[in-house]
């Protein structure tokens, strides 16, 4: 069971790509447009630039049902 931050699209191109070199974020897309960014992100400075945007975004744990599901291939 893991945290997770919840983003939409647009959210996560907002935080995509390089803040502090080699440090980079890439959200994970999921089915229906959702995508997803590990918790750790908000206690790693290398993205302090994106704290306030990721903090205030809804959180949801893998373990919930409610979880977006993995696009199928």
């Amino acid at each position: 069971m893991s945290l997770f931050i919840i983003l939409t699209a647009a959210q996560a191109d907002a935080v995509r790509g390089s803040t502090m070199p080699p440090a980079a974020l890439d959200p994970i897309e999921r089915r229906d447009g959702v995508f997803i960014l590990g918790l750790t992100v908000l206690s790693d400075p290398a993205h302090a630039m994106h704290h306030p945007l990721l903090s205030g975004l809804p959180r949801l744990d893998s373990a919930d049902p409610a979880f977006p599901p993995e696009i199928e291939a």
